[in-house]
């Protein structure tokens, strides 16, 4: 089964925030949530959200 790496740090912040899944489509909550309090990113725009996208690796 495949996993799914999100890392902050891969879209130009200096953060040590990772989170791994299972399915790609459960990164988007978690990274939402982490985005808003750690960030203080209340609302993706589109832009974001391709960078994001583009960052998730999958790992065997």
């Amino acid at each position: 089964m495949a996993t799914f790496l999100y890392k902050c740090k891969d879209i130009g912040y200096d953060c040590g925030f990772e989170f791994s899944a299972h399915a790609r489509e459960d990164l988007m909550p978690r990274i939402r949530i982490h985005s808003r309090y750690a960030h203080n990113i209340y609302e993706m725009n589109d832009e974001t959200t391709k960078k994001i996208e583009a960052a998730i690796k999958q790992i065997d």
